[in-house]
């Protein structure tokens, strides 16, 4: 571990209601900048964040949204945890040939999967956990 990443280059924040997606966003946004990332890897993470949660908030039957996302920066590569109550769904499931046209086409998922490596996902009691390594310095 470098001397720029060290154990307080973890940060959690947490984001519930409809200003959910912004606060999400924003708090990858300063994350990024805190960490002093370059611009491509701030947007990349930006990006994969805004589209999870978008998501999530639009296809995971949830009423009152509870999100925790978890920001951990070591060896070169960002490690991204979200975990909230929707419904289950694991992005690696996800066939990107099922497009939807007039939606984008799953285009935001294909980003997520070609941006950043997916380590894991579990579901329980209610709960989502997905668990996603983003390298620096990619393109």
């Amino acid at each position: 571990m470098s001397s720029r990443e060290s154990p307080t280059d973890w940060q959690r924040i947490e984001v519930a209601g409809p200003t959910a997606l912004g606060d999400a966003v924003a708090s990858a946004r300063r994350y990024a900048l805190d960490k002093e990332l370059g611009p491509s890897d701030c947007a990349r993470l930006c990006i994969i964040v805004e589209e999870l949660l978008t998501n999530l908030l639009e296809h995971g039957g949830l009423t009152h949204p509870q999100i925790a996302v978890e920001f951990d920066r070591f060896d070169g590569a960002i490690r991204l945890i979200i975990e909230d109550n929707g419904s289950p769904f694991d992005p690696r499931s996800a066939i990107p040939d099922n497009a939807i046209p007039d939606r984008g086409g799953n285009a935001g998922l294909r980003l997520v999967q070609s941006w950043s490596e997916i380590m894991s996902y579990e579901s329980s009691g209610g709960q989502n956990r997905l668990e996603l390594l983003l390298e620096l310095g990619g393109s």
